[in-house]
């Protein structure tokens, strides 16, 4: 019986020690990033999920971490770790938070694949914290996805009521109003979200991204610039900056903007070396720009977008049989991106493949590529 009471006292004893070892390394993560160590606090946050694998708060804020630095994929397989050993808490607030940020990273990772699976988590948000105004504002997202405008935008709404201090309320109806084609409404609510918060990055970052699609390049880097001037390690700001150069034809300046990226601020950020990639393959060097886009590869072998730029170099290169191989990686890491499909169907056209160009432009037009069911009906084929 004494020696059954020792073991007891010995498991809680170092039961109390672990859990008091994954608050201070949590905390100690928290710190590291006030004081701006990113790499330093994603590495406390691991050693704490090592040392309780059982615990949701390690996995929530590293989460949270990797969706301050646009590593949402990576930000959605950490908040599902958090949410499925979240289930049973008692702490609802916790629980409303994890599935706040779950579905605003899902979005930001534009994973709409599935959009009633979306809806629910919302709505569990929504019934654990029924005045959640981040929330509604995914909410309207998920409905703006779909082009129902009317619903999205009364989401939003609901989402400045809920919190009329609440910048991303804002943002979002002004997001909405853009793809509803309305420029004017939409950069009056982009206003009103700096209004509310004049160091409001995402502002900044969606008034640069309407003016690049609208061919405004020099209010979009105005835009984009003043943002940075608040945030000069926001990886996005510098990443869409960059875009427009490109768009403006300054090449020089979009490199410079994705080399300090990966040196200054996250060498780690893929889209970065992407861009590089397709940049150098545009003036030719293919070497250099194959080399940035296997250096993503290393980096996320699940990422296939870097495959798809592979593909797109060595099909540049005249290596058609290295670009199908690319191409074939990406499209088994995403089967649902209709772009690689039609690329592969372009490759096959080059190589007088027929039958393979058929069957790989049917794909690309089923999962709705515009280019795809043009070149079907002008076949006199149905998809």
């Amino acid at each position: 019986m004494r020696k059954f009471i020792l073991i007891l006292i010995t498991t809680l004893v170092s039961s109390l020690a672990i859990a008091q070892d994954v608050a201070k390394l949590v905390a100690d993560g928290q710190n590291a990033e006030k004081l701006g160590l990113l790499d330093l606090a994603q590495k406390y946050y691991q050693q704490a999920q090592a040392a309780e694998g059982e615990n949701p708060l390690p996995y929530f804020y590293e989460g949270v971490l990797s969706e301050k630095r646009c590593r949402f994929l990576q930000a959605v397989s950490q908040l599902r770790m958090a949410q499925s050993l979240s289930e049973e808490s008692n702490d609802v607030q916790f629980r409303a938070s994890v599935y706040e940020h779950l579905v605003l990273c899902m979005i930001e990772n534009q994973d709409f694949g599935d959009p009633s699976q979306l809806i629910e988590l919302t709505e569990k948000a929504i019934e654990l914290n029924p005045s959640s105004a981040s929330a509604y504002a995914s909410m309207a997202l998920i409905y703006c996805n779909q082009k129902n405008f009317t619903n999205a935008i009364t989401w939003a709404k609901k989402a400045i009521e809920a919190d009329p201090k609440y910048p991303r309320a804002y943002n979002t109806l002004g997001v909405i109003y853009y793809h509803r084609g309305n420029d004017n409404d939409a950069i009056a609510q982009f206003r009103k979200a700096l209004a509310t918060d004049p160091d409001n990055i995402d502002a900044y970052y969606n008034l640069g991204v309407m003016y690049v699609q609208r061919n405004n390049f020099e209010s979009a880097i105005t835009n984009l610039k003043k943002g940075l001037q608040r945030d000069n390690k926001s990886v996005r700001l510098y990443y869409y900056l960059g875009i427009a150069y490109i768009q403006r034809g300054d090449t020089q300046k979009a490199i410079s903007c994705y080399e300090t990226i990966i040196q200054q601020i996250d060498s780690l950020y893929t889209p970065a070396y992407n861009r590089l990639g397709a940049i150098f393959c545009g003036k030719g060097d293919y070497d250099k720009a194959v080399a940035y886009h296997q250096k993503a590869t290393r980096i996320d072998p699940q990422d296939p977008e870097s495959y798809k730029c592979l593909g797109k170099v060595n099909t540049d290169r005249g290596d058609y049989v290295k670009a199908l191989r690319n191409y074939q990686k990406a499209v088994q890491l995403n089967d649902k991106d209709h772009e690689t499909y039609c690329l592969i169907a372009k490759l096959y056209g080059k190589q007088n493949n027929k039958a393979r160009e058929t069957s790989s432009y049917k794909k690309a037009a089923k999962l709705g590529n515009k280019e795809a069911q043009s070149w079907m009906v002008s076949q006199g084929m149905a998809w």
